[in-house]
């Protein structure tokens, strides 16, 4: 598979994944701040504690499906740490981003309406922070691995010429390291 057709294939599923956590948020908002068609509601009219709950929530099955579809050819950096950084990046890009965009369309564009404002603010700013934090999930999150045969095709011989000679350079079977010296591993 190509790099642009695989990168392609996760910005695909990237904006998918964005769009069922995006509804989960906001339904899950929605039942928990205003208990539509009566249904019952533990945060009924507390609308900032529902919204924290429900994007936190929204959040959560972002990541899971990031991770587990989205960028599920990757690793993440180290157990546990992933969670972190994708928590920093979110908060981070969904608040900067598009209170710049508004701040900017509001005093430097002097544009001062409610369409204007979610034009700014949930258009442009959310597109914006949305590629941002696709380039930042892949590039501090979800990192690809590097296998051993992608960069020599045969792991024992290098694929380039020693010095110029012309002549294959075979590696050296890997040692450990012991208190008794180099000692070959088990099995070599």
């Amino acid at each position: 598979m190509s790099r642009v057709s695989r990168i392609v294939g996760e910005a695909g599923r990237f904006m998918a994944v964005g769009a069922v956590s995006t509804a989960v948020a906001v339904l899950l908002y929605n039942w928990l701040a205003y208990e539509p068609y009566s249904l019952w509601s533990p945060l009924d009219r507390h609308i900032t504690t529902s919204y924290i709950v429900s994007h936190a929530v929204g959040m959560l099955v972002s990541y899971e499906l990031s991770r587990r579809w989205t960028f599920k050819d990757r690793a993440e950096r180290k157990p546990g740490e992933g969670f972190l950084s994708y928590a920093v990046i979110n908060f981070l890009t969904m608040i900067t981003i598009p209170v710049g965009c508004l701040w900017f369309s509001r005093h430097a564009l002097g544009l001062q309406s409610g369409l204007a404002d979610n034009v700014s603010g949930n258009v442009v700013g959310l597109l914006i922070s949305q590629v941002a934090r696709f380039y930042l999930f892949r590039r501090f999150v979800f990192r690809r691995p590097i296998h051993y045969t992608e960069v020599y095709d045969d792991p024992h011989v290098l694929s380039g010429t020693a010095e110029g000679s012309g002549a294959s350079v075979l590696m050296e079977e890997p040692t450990v390291q012991s208190t008794c010296g180099s000692v070959r591993r088990p099995g070599s």
